[in-house]
């Protein structure tokens, strides 16, 4: 078992992290974003929800009111908090046209934090979130709880080529332009119930006190506004000529939809956002259900007999092996405003290359994506294929995850590995890892840190603490990028969560 635990854990330190995870909260947040072994509370709802049935704090009956978080994937960041908060703001906010210019940024320095070696794609994701209430109780062998969430994510993708002009060869292929523009944005709240119970079959498996527990949590799920664009345009240089071949699908609801049908009718693209985009957060297009599943291993060690005794005894000593499918389910967008369009792929072979180089961010917020285009695209291609209405369903972003936690005393060590499998906004389908650890010099103050990954390079480092009593706790985490350890730090991410309390 030891051996099998090191091996999961070295695994999961050598993975890919992206900036994905299924809840922000400041625990899971502090230890690196990762939780399917850690977290106990409600919120383990849309984590594992097997989790519900460990107790790991006096006290069967908790709430909590205000549990937030915010990541910021930008594509450039300011060590100044000031700056990096008005950054923040615009990545969140419906477009304004000049709030992402170059300005005196270095492109050499850009393109080099954004574009990595053999990669002519940025990929950033930007999600923030907040838990508005929530209440678990327990009971020996049971557990309940109920949970309302809503969480908002855009995820934006672009090529190199939309700010430089040169053709690069890579691996040897022939020399090519990136132009390719993609945005998922999605906004999602829901109601979820969490319920968790002690599975005897299974328990006992080893000479040691166990308990194997089964956890669920159906969802009810309502949509705000959707949008799921991707425009590949890609340039290949031949002996020929240059040759481009493009594709094109766009899918979008509320807001999204009426900007792009009158963008796409003729409209100016600053009018059409002006007059239908805002900062309306409760606006509901869709609606669906989804449900979130865990099974957790929970083995006790030494004089722990938390296992046999849950309603007595806190969890002190233990290994806990988790397993959890997460987002099982759907939205339908069945509004009137529902906008399709698809074309391609399509194949041109002797065409000019495109002279006009962006000198704006491209962040992803609300209305860009349609003034990016006017502004710097060679083509409209909205003007290249007929947009359809009606209705149309998207899955809700499903991933597996797993994790172990060893836990002795005053310390945790944990470890998770997930993959989506689903492409949106809030994951996609690779995989990804986390790594914390807890430690708490003093019982009511535990310490975290945690590391994220991003294509096999540390992206982020994280770091949290809480003041936790018999009734009630506190708890904050931020997150900085890896140059903070050698430079002026530069804040990306940032999870509080109000007065929790526990009877």
């Amino acid at each position: 078992m030891r051996q099998a635990l090191l091996l999961l854990l070295l695994s999961t330190v050598l993975g890919i992290h992206l900036q994905a995870q299924p809840v922000f909260s400041p625990r899971n947040m502090a230890l690196g974003g990762g939780g399917s072994t850690y977290l106990t509370s409600y919120q383990t709802n849309f984590y594992n929800p097997a989790n519900l049935m460990i107790q790991d704090r006096s006290g069967d009956f908790s709430m909590g009111i205000g549990i937030g978080g915010f990541l910021l994937g930008a594509v450039k960041n300011y060590p100044d908090p000031e700056q990096q908060f008005q950054n923040a703001r615009d990545y969140i906010a419906a477009y304004t046209e000049g709030t992402t210019q170059f300005g005196n940024t270095n492109m050499s320095d850009f393109l080099d934090d954004n574009f990595t070696t053999n990669n002519l794609l940025s990929d950033n994701r930007t999600r923030y979130e907040s838990t508005l209430l929530g209440m678990k109780w327990k009971r020996e062998t049971k557990a309940f709880s109920i949970a309302i969430r809503t969480r908002t994510a855009s995820n934006y993708e672009i090529g190199k080529g939309w700010y430089s002009d040169e053709f690069e060869s890579i691996n040897g292929n022939a020399p090519v332009l990136n132009r390719t523009l993609n945005q998922r944005y999605q906004r999602l709240h829901e109601i979820s119930f969490g319920y968790a119970e002690s599975f005897q079959f299974l328990t006992n498996l080893t000479s040691r006190l166990d308990n194997f527990i089964i956890g669920i949590a159906p969802k009810v799920v309502l949509g705000g506004s959707y949008l799921n664009a991707e425009w590949s345009n890609l340039y290949e240089q031949r002996n020929t000529g240059v040759r481009r071949t493009e594709s094109f699908s766009y899918d979008a609801s509320g807001e999204f939809a009426a900007s792009s049908s009158s963008f796409a009718s003729g409209m100016d693209a600053n009018t059409a956002n002006t007059t239908y985009i805002s900062n309306n957060y409760f606006d509901i297009t869709g609606v669906g259900a989804g449900l979130d599943i865990g099974i957790t291993y929970l083995i006790t060690l030494g004089s722990d007999l938390s296992a046999i005794r849950p309603d007595q005894q806190p969890t002190q000593k233990s290994l806990r092996l988790s397993f959890a499918m997460t987002d099982i389910g759907f939205v339908s967008y069945t509004g009137s405003e529902e906008l399709s369009f698809s074309s391609g792929p399509d194949t041109l072979s002797n065409v000019n290359t495109p002279n006009t180089v962006a000198d704006e961010f491209f962040i992803g917020a609300k209305g860009q994506y349609i003034n990016f285009l006017q502004k710097f695209g060679e083509t409209n291609p909205f003007s290249e294929t007929t947009a359809e209405r009606g209705s149309f369903s998207t899955l809700l972003p499903m991933a597996l995850h797993g994790g172990a936690l060893l836990e002795i005393n005053r310390v945790k060590l944990m470890g998770d590995v997930s993959i989506g499998l689903t492409n949106s906004a809030f994951n996609s389908p690779r995989i990804l890892s986390a790594a914390g650890v807890e430690i708490r010099p003093l019982q009511f103050l535990p310490l975290r840190g945690g590391i994220q990954f991003k294509a096999q390079r540390p992206e982020f480092i994280s770091l949290g603490i809480a003041l936790e009593t018999r009734y009630w706790d506190l708890s904050l985490a931020t997150q900085f990028t890896t140059e903070s350890i050698s430079s002026d730090p530069i804040l990306t991410g940032i999870s509080v969560a109000a007065l929790q309390f526990h009877f």
